[in-house]
């Protein structure tokens, strides 16, 4: 306590430091958990993968890839097709033989460069001999005749 006037002790004084003293602390945590929630609204995905028998939510990271790989009902031959989360499905590239990729762009189109310039909330393949789906480490595999799809719920 410091004296105050009439050499009485001025309690106000005391209680104002203490006070300033401790919003410093509740200031920086509240900041800091207000950054925290930032990075995570803008670095986090959130995906749906709806595929029979069930659906499931992913909690992803904007670095995390994907995946779809299945064989062309017609060619017999694999295809892979990788795609990147940063902001939505984007940054697609596939993988397979001459003969398929004909199939697909008949001669058109060169099919990466089209492919790389895609950008979707949704994506959705289905395969007549069945398809996988991979995001981040998780893997979804539809059997013969079926589909899987993703929907980005977050970021909206």
């Amino acid at each position: 306590m410091t004296p105050g006037r009439g050499g009485r002790a001025d309690k106000g004084a005391s209680v104002r430091r203490t006070r300033a003293g401790a919003l410093w602390p509740r200031r920086a945590a509240l900041c800091l958990v207000l950054a925290a929630a930032l990075l995570l609204a803008v670095l986090a995905r959130v995906v749906r993968v709806e595929g029979p028998p069930q659906t499931s939510t992913l909690w992803l990271w904007a670095w995390q890839t994907g995946r779809v790989e299945f064989i062309n009902s017609v060619t017999r031959r694999p295809v892979v097709i990788s795609f990147g989360l940063p902001w939505r499905f984007s940054g697609f590239a596939a993988r397979t033989d001459p003969g398929t990729e004909e199939y697909y762009t008949t001669g058109a189109y060169v099919w990466n460069e089209r492919l790389a310039g895609e950008s979707t909330r949704r994506i959705s393949y289905c395969s007549e001999v069945g398809v996988t789906l991979t995001l981040g480490e998780r893997r979804f595999r539809q059997q013969s005749g079926g589909c899987l799809e993703a929907s980005l719920v977050w970021p909206p």
